[in-house]
């Protein structure tokens, strides 16, 4: 199926479809335009992560998978790349991330995310993830940095069995400070959900920023701090009661950026909201939540990840 029913979120919010009627754009969705990934991982019975299935269209594609975990040998590391440097008008993007029983990897991206400024339409990125029982997956991409002008929506769909791991992040730069964008940009609308196997609803964490129109420096918006990260974290309910004293913790430690950790209903997993000013610190913190579920779940440390 393609198309751009295939990349388009299936409700728009208001603040995202004010732009749809906009004209003059060099087409929307198309070659080039509707980018798409999938990618199936399985474990190969000897404790090895592999991917059994890779499909791409330009400008996205998929690293080979790297093993180079001392402590999780059979982890399969991926990086998502993009031959275009970022997400331009029109673009319809969309990524197809499955993890079969008992697989395990860590998937980030090349680099940051970044939405170029548009004088017509708008941008869309939709990613849906699916873990199968026992499976662990670390999805920790870079941050998204929407420039002046820019106009994007990104829904991320999350389907993981009550017995599988999942942490999933997100982090929002306010644009391109040094060159004055600071806020600069028109609408980003993030919107994530989860279920388990069984149709259950775990959570849904909608955020719709509009600089223009919002007072983001106010008191209990976005105050002194410009950039936001979410962490969402789904795990078998004893996990769940250890790593939220364990994450608290490390929040509470932490000098740099502000934060707080909720646990979601029926113990499903938890969500902790970040606030910083340097995108390096809300990415360390991001990290170092990463390893404290690895530790817990998987008994096992979290590599320095270097990627320059």
């Amino acid at each position: 199926m393609r198309g751009q029913d295939f990349y388009t979120p299936l409700v728009l919010p208001a603040s995202i479809r004010q732009f749809d009627s906009e004209a003059g754009h060099l087409g929307t969705g198309g070659p080039g335009r509707n980018g798409y990934l999938r990618v199936i991982l399985e474990d190969d019975t000897g404790g090895r992560t592999v991917i059994r299935e890779q499909f791409s269209e330009a400008p996205m594609y998929l690293q080979r998978a790297l093993y180079h975990d001392l402590h999780c040998p059979g982890m399969a590391y991926l990086y998502v790349m993009s031959t275009s440097g970022g997400i331009l008008q029109g673009d319809r993007h969309r990524m197809d991330i499955t993890l079969r029983k008992d697989a395990m990897a860590h998937i980030t991206t090349q680099g940051a995310t970044r939405i170029y400024g548009m004088n017509a339409n708008w941008a869309a990125q939709t990613i849906n993830v699916r873990l199968e029982s026992g499976a662990y997956l670390e999805f920790v991409p870079d941050q998204i940095i929407p420039y002046r002008n820019s106009r994007f929506h990104q829904g991320v769909d999350l389907n993981v069995h009550d017995s599988a791991v999942l942490v999933c992040s997100e982090m929002l730069a306010p644009g391109r400070v040094a060159m004055g964008e600071s806020f600069g940009y028109d609408v980003c609308h993030l919107r994530t959900a989860a279920q388990n196997q069984s149709g259950i609803r775990r959570f849904l964490d909608v955020s719709n920023i509009e600089p223009a129109v919002q007072g983001l420096e106010s008191s209990g918006v976005m105050g002194k701090y410009d950039m936001v990260g979410s962490v969402y974290i789904l795990a078998p309910g004893r996990d769940v009661k250890e790593l939220e004293g364990i994450i608290h913790s490390r929040i509470s430690q932490d000098a740099e950026n502000e934060g707080g950790v909720s646990r979601m209903r029926d113990d499903a997993g938890l969500l902790v909201r970040i606030l910083g000013s340097r995108a390096s610190g809300v990415r360390d913190l991001v990290l170092g939540i990463t390893a404290d579920v690895r530790r817990t779940c998987r008994g096992a440390p979290f590599p320095d990840l270097r990627k320059n």
